[in-house]
């Protein structure tokens, strides 16, 4: 648990949501300047919650999908290779 908890908060810290204002900054320029705050903070806000969500329940969900961490591993890196395909 320990060092999951750890990688997960280095993965929250990586992935902050408030890192992401620039992206929606720009995405919502068509937006009145009065109403994009409100959007933009909503938007960081779930974001946030999603990943405090994921942090503390996430091993539980697995486990209740059957899925072990290498199953999970595996399809990441199906997933990337898919990608790199792409490109």
């Amino acid at each position: 648990m320990n060092d999951s908890f750890a990688s997960a908060t280095v993965l929250l810290l990586i992935t902050d949501p408030v890192g992401n204002l620039p992206i929606f900054t720009h995405a919502l320029r068509a937006v009145p300047p009065t109403r994009r705050r409100r959007v933009i903070l909503r938007e960081v806000l779930i974001a946030f919650a999603l990943l405090l969500v994921f942090m503390f329940l996430g091993d539980g969900f697995l486990r209740l999908m059957n899925l072990s961490p290498l199953a999970l591993q595996l399809a990441g890196g199906v997933v990337l290779f898919l990608i790199a395909l792409r490109m």
